[in-house]
């Protein structure tokens, strides 16, 4: 009897057809729409492929064959694709694309979330993947460089991860095949948006790179809240991402759709500083209009922006103060803030809010647990109905306490 490696390729290929199993394909990083939830008939791909390294002519016969197979079954093709780019296999990613296996599925990766395979290859830091996937998108590669899957861009995820390498490959968007670019005004929204999101990352080094490629400085996007990319800088504590973006012309004074001045923002004294050095409005308000006293991040902020002369009492439509939003905070911070907010002048002890509630009912409110800020607002109250009130919440905390 003859061994298989002798019988003529397309006898080799017949007898290969019958190697098929009956299974299931629901990986969880295929599309559900894809996936095949009950057993059906499908090629053995392992076992072709195992039959294939017996012998070096198998493998020349049966090469084609694995590649033709994968593109009979969408689900197999697809796997084979997403597992050629993530061991960045090049070649097996061309030949797999010149079987008919399309580049533009979308899969489910559970580090990323929805991926096309160029966003997938740009957050895995692959730019020799990176630039063979463009080149085999060919006219289409404009288009894919500013696909969005879902909200971000294959830049973004380089940007994200913190590939600079593939950064610098995105970057420029690419021309098509054809010689084909895109206009200025995309190439500068293009990396504007990519600024927004390397400031979110609070990425000095690809902030750096994008302002020197052209990315606005100011620019504002929804996706990213109608702010910009110092707003969100500031919110990372990066001091040094905060003063280059100062120095190469941000506007400390931006106040985009979210109606929040950027001083808001800010994790430190040091990046208010930087900000208020900068001409900041210290005094500036949000929409409601409350002003940073409402929203500092911590309490060495409230005093830094108090000495400036900022008004403790400034409230919003519905009557809230920065005395209201104190009393709302961890017990402990909540003292430190009405103290601070009582040392530098408040006197909306007995303003009421939008709930018809002042700052002292907000503490009792809260239980034993803000006694103390209650005891700090209690010296400012003068209204004879609500000191009554507080007696009678004091004696109820005793009693409760005692039993």
């Amino acid at each position: 009897m003859p061994r298989l490696d002798e019988l003529p390729p397309e006898l080799v290929l017949y007898i290969s057809s019958f190697l098929t199993r009956e299974t299931t394909i629901a990986d969880e990083c295929l599309p559900p729409e894809c996936r095949i939830v009950q057993l059906e008939l499908v090629p053995d791909l392992p076992s072709i492929n195992v039959l294939s390294r017996t012998s070096t002519l198998l493998r020349h016969t049966l090469n084609q064959t694995l590649y033709d197979l994968c593109a009979s079954v969408e689900p197999l093709g697809q796997l084979a694709i997403l597992f050629a780019v993530e061991h960045e296999l090049e070649s097996t990613v061309e030949k797999l694309v010149a079987v008919g296996i399309s580049l533009n599925t979308t899969f489910i990766i559970q580090r990323f979330g929805p991926c096309t395979l160029l966003c997938l290859a740009a957050a895995m830091g692959l730019p020799t993947m990176v630039v063979k996937l463009l080149d085999l998108y060919g006219e289409e590669a404009i288009t894919k460089v500013q696909e969005r899957c879902p909200r971000r861009r294959a830049l973004d995820y380089a940007i994200r991860c913190r590939h600079m390498d593939v950064v610098r490959v995105l970057a420029p968007i690419p021309a098509s095949s054809s010689g084909v670019r895109v206009s200025d005004d995309t190439q500068t929204e293009y990396l504007s948006h990519a600024l927004l999101e390397s400031a979110s990352a609070g990425n000095i080094e690809t902030s750096q790179y994008l302002v020197t490629e052209g990315a606005h400085i100011d620019f504002l996007h929804d996706v990213f809240y109608g702010v910009t990319s110092l707003f969100l800088a500031a919110g990372k504590g990066n001091l040094e991402l905060v003063q280059f973006l100062l120095t190469s012309g941000a506007d400390p004074n931006i106040i985009g759709a979210a109606k929040t001045p950027i001083i808001f923002n800010a994790t430190s004294v040091d990046i208010l500083q930087a900000l208020v050095t900068a001409g900041a409005n210290i005094h500036a308000v949000d929409g409601r209009p409350l002003n940073i006293l409402a929203v500092a991040k911590n309490a060495e902020i409230l005093h830094f922006c108090l000495e400036r002369g900022v008004d403790p009492n400034v409230a919003s439509q519905t009557g809230e103060t920065a005395l209201h939003r104190a009393c709302w905070m961890i017990p402990s911070e909540a003292k430190v803030y009405v103290e601070l907010l009582l040392q530098f002048g408040a006197t909306t002890v007995e303003n009421v809010d939008g709930y018809g509630s002042t700052p002292v009912d907000i503490a009792m409110s809260r239980g034993r647990m803000c006694l103390e800020v209650v005891n700090a607002l209690e010296p400012h109250v003068r209204n004879p109905e609500l000191r009554a009130k507080i007696e009678d919440w004091r004696e109820v905390k005793m009693h409760l306490s005692l039993t």
